[in-house]
């Protein structure tokens, strides 16, 4: 028998609760009012609802929020599953799905799955956004991360290098997600001893924080702390990972090559569409019920 509240149009009452609670900044309230929604809720993704599959989705980005990947994990892969069962690989609420698992898989250092599906990502958000895109190039800048803590750092840097300057192309010097992949090219360049682009690309940065933004604005802080940081004394270019070591070995990867296509003007239509960092390996782990 299915739980009572997953056919209840209360459930998708109490989710909108819980979106309104994000809203406030309340995520701890937001937390506790979905885990004990979803205690109740049937682990098996093929007979979710999609007000469940809604449901287990904003849990698992509520706790990726709150600094608890490990434990938004089954729900995000539990929401993906469900998601594309009830609307397909394609659908616009299963690709959000997908980028919050590859985004999860990520923060728990499952590097070589989390690049998989970030990969998928960008082929579906390419499918409906355009290869230029805000979104587009935000998985790019995702997924070239993972690759650099892959340490496939010239690839990560190259894919990174040119989704920065494709954002630049369209969306001009003061977009704040450009400003941010600069930053993070820089910090990346810095960690593989390139010190000269790095210092370069920082200082940019820096320099575009101080045109474009207020100076009490918190993404001018970070960059400034970031350029004024060491390299990374841990980061080895080509190590891979512990976290990927552990696991049992598999055919050697391809990287997937770092390219963004050629820069066009952005339609006024396209808008600043917001991007959702996932697409879970069959595998993955239910919810505990």
């Amino acid at each position: 028998m299915r739980p009572r509240w997953d056919v209840s149009p209360a459930f998708g009452e109490l989710t909108g609760q819980a979106h309104q609670l994000v809203s406030a900044g309340d995520l701890a309230g937001a937390q506790q009012l979905l885990s004990d929604a979803l205690s109740d809720a049937d682990p098996r993704p093929d007979h979710a609802s999609p007000e469940l599959a809604e449901a287990a989705g904003l849990q698992a980005r509520v706790l990726v929020a709150l600094g608890e990947p490990h434990s938004a994990r089954g729900w995000a892969a539990f929401a993906y599953a469900a998601t594309t069962r009830l609307h397909g690989h394609s659908d616009p609420r299963a690709v959000a799905a997908a980028a919050t698992l590859a985004a999860v898989l990520h923060r728990v250092g499952s590097y070589a799955r989390a690049a998989r599906l970030y990969s998928d990502v960008i082929i579906e958000l390419t499918a409906s956004d355009g290869p230029e895109s805000l979104r587009v190039l935000a998985a790019h800048a995702d997924l070239a991360t993972v690759e650099y803590a892959r340490g496939q750092c010239e690839v990560a840097r190259d894919r990174l290098q040119d989704a920065w300057e494709l954002h630049r192309e369209v969306y001009g010097d003061g977009h704040l997600s450009g400003i941010k992949m600069l930053a993070r090219l820089g910090a990346m360049q810095r960690d593989c001893g390139e010190f000269a682009e790095a210092h370069d690309n920082l200082a940019l940065a820096r320099e575009l924080c101080r045109q474009h933004l207020a100076a009490d604005d918190p993404l001018a802080g970070q960059v400034a702390a970031l350029a004024r940081a060491a390299a990374n004394p841990d980061h080895v270019c080509g190590r891979t990972p512990p976290a990927e070591r552990e696991t049992p070995a598999a055919p050697p990867e391809a990287p997937v090559a770092p390219t963004v296509p050629a820069a066009r003007v952005a339609t006024p239509a396209e808008g600043p569409p917001t991007y959702q960092p996932g697409w879970p390996p069959r595998e993955e782990p239910h919810p505990d019920g």
